[in-house]
């Protein structure tokens, strides 16, 4: 999925008055919490400008790229106020997370090292 698509199908479910600026803004967090768990180092971050980055792919792929999606409409909802359909698109998203972590635990997409032995400080 692109940046243009995440942000053109949302405005299609949900009408909005926000920019695809600031729509862009709201998918830079969700691709730095999604970096951040595949452990890519901070330098190395992906981020978006929607001047120059509309026809970028996003990090996650298909199918679990709805991800995208479920998180720009429980944004705009708390934005809005509109706090029981950010209760439901949030649990919504919260699923599309479960989902793509498992998917990347699964297929070995995280990056960063872990720990050989957890030593007891104590």
């Amino acid at each position: 999925m692109k940046v243009s698509e995440a942000i053109q199908q949302v405005k299609m479910e949900k009408p909005n008055g926000y920019s695809d600026t600031h729509c862009t803004v709201f998918l830079n967090e969700i691709e730095a919490i999604i970096q951040e768990f595949l452990g890519v180092p901070r330098k190395d971050w992906v981020e978006y400008r929607w001047e120059d980055s509309q026809q970028q792919d996003l990090i996650v792929p298909e199918p679990y790229s709805q991800i995208y999606i479920s998180y720009l409409k429980a944004k705009i909802d708390y934005a809005q106020e509109e706090y029981e359909s950010y209760g439901n698109n949030q649990a919504i998203y919260e699923d599309d997370m479960k989902n793509f972590k498992a998917w990347a635990i699964r297929e070995g997409k995280i990056q960063k090292e872990l720990p050989r032995a957890i030593k007891n400080w104590w």
